[in-house]
């Protein structure tokens, strides 16, 4: 073979030398030109050349700065997260306690401003915003109107988060601009249940066994509760005789809808005059 010298063959050996060092760049950086997020994921990286401005990428390949700084804390997942909530709001009548979910998602839009928050400043946050809309909105309704508007309430609130324009820079700042502040959005929001209070429910509880009460001392004495209520005022008989009768039944027969002979004694004689006497005291 002969010997490939002169000018030519230096220049075509260090074209080979430079071509198979191109490649091998190439090969390095390669990877560092291209990002590849999966499905519903994000990713933000740095420019240190470009006075650390950051960068959003949304799902699928795309072309990148191969300087650009990289790590797993710029990973962000675009699916929804579900949180749920407690609250308890005033109404005209009681207070009233809101079981809810809390349906967010880091906007692609605003990836950048997600950076550094953590997940429980979202959630108070936004939480915070569903509770300043619900006070207003539940302090027109009495508590038994409001317990039986779930679904409407529901609709009035995403309305509020997903439909109403931005507010100007003066006026108190709405999900839209938290949104661009913090780089989450509301995707959805579900209220579950509207129930009274927990005080207000045992009081309601209270005055519903009362009356309850009432109706079976009223059957086993042979009276209208009206005429109970009447011989009680009037202290025909007293709230305890009414309560022993009760008891009596109770443990004679495991419920109070009992035959008229657990009155005995003074009770049945009050009874009986009160009756005999057309009703009157």
């Amino acid at each position: 073979m002969g010997y490939v010298g002169g000018t030519f063959g230096h220049s075509v050996v260090g074209s080979f030398i430079g071509a198979g060092i191109g490649v091998y760049l190439l090969g390095l950086l390669m990877p560092r030109m291209l990002v590849d997020n999966a499905e519903w994921s994000g990713y933000v990286t740095q420019n240190p050349l470009g006075k650390g401005i950051m960068i959003p990428y949304g799902p699928g390949l795309h072309p990148a700065l191969p300087w650009e700084e990289r790590n797993e804390d710029g990973n962000y997942s675009l699916r929804v997260i579900t949180r749920p909530f407690t609250l308890t709001s005033p109404t005209k009548t009681s207070a009233v306690t809101i079981q809810g979910r809390l349906f967010y998602n880091a906007s692609l839009r605003f990836l950048i401003n997600a950076v550094g928050v953590d997940k429980e400043v979202v959630e108070e946050g936004l939480i915070a915003f569903i509770d300043s809309d619900l006070i207003p909105m539940l302090a027109e309704l009495d508590a038994e109107t409001a317990v039986t508007q779930t679904a409407e309430i529901s609709r009035k609130l995403n309305k509020i988060f997903r439909d109403t324009p931005a507010v100007t820079p003066n006026a108190i700042a709405k999900p839209e601009e938290f949104e661009e502040k913090f780089g989450y959005s509301t995707a959805a929001i579900v209220i579950d249940k509207i129930a009274y209070a927990p005080k207000v429910q045992e009081a309601l509880d209270a005055v519903s066994k009362a009356r309850k009460m009432n109706e079976i001392a009223a059957e086993l004495l042979g009276v209208t509760k009206a005429e109970l209520a009447e011989m009680l005022k009037e202290k025909v008989i007293t709230v305890k005789q009414v309560k022993e009768v009760l008891d009596r039944a109770l443990v004679t027969s495991g419920n109070a809808k009992m035959q008229l002979n657990v009155i005995e004694g003074d009770m049945a004689a009050a009874v009986a005059g009160f009756l005999g006497k057309g009703g009157q005291p």
